[in-house]
């Protein structure tokens, strides 16, 4: 599976909300491991206000062909891009280590990725956990 990681520094995932990142790493991951296909530019508009539609519509041109998106955080923007990624969250910040989870959870997180979106995982030492996100007052990507 093809997965996208939020980073400033190459080293850590991205602090904020995943789409404030400067850069994406897209991992290709397997059962047996993972490895780096290539980095992207995040060049997806700023907000003007935080949350913005015109910010998921960058995220999802950039990352279209990336079914997963691996952060430490999301923002409002979660529930455009739910049906369209599946967002997994880690508790931990080293992408190694989070790729470590990834890797460790790796059943769970294709078992999903091949069902029903509108979900997002939350990986931690303990195992993960799947939260199904309910519709509110911001609208899924009309795409």
């Amino acid at each position: 599976m093809k997965v996208a990681v939020s980073t400033q520094d190459g080293i850590t995932l991205t602090p904020d909300h995943f789409g404030e990142g400067e850069e994406f790493l897209i991992f290709e991951v397997r059962k047996d491991g993972y490895q780096l296909l290539e980095r992207r530019k995040n060049t997806s508009p700023e907000e003007e206000k935080h949350g913005s539609k015109e910010k998921a519509k960058g995220i999802v041109s950039i990352l279209w062909d990336v079914p997963v998106l691996l952060g430490y955080q999301f923002g409002p923007n979660i529930m455009r891009i739910k049906n369209i990624f599946l967002p997994v969250v880690s508790r931990e910040r080293r992408i190694e280590k989070a790729l470590k989870l990834l890797l460790e959870n790796y059943d769970l997180v294709d078992k999903e990725l091949s069902g029903e979106r509108g979900k997002v995982i939350i990986l931690s030492d303990k195992g993960g956990n799947i939260i199904k996100l309910k519709d509110s007052k911001i609208e899924n990507m009309d795409l």
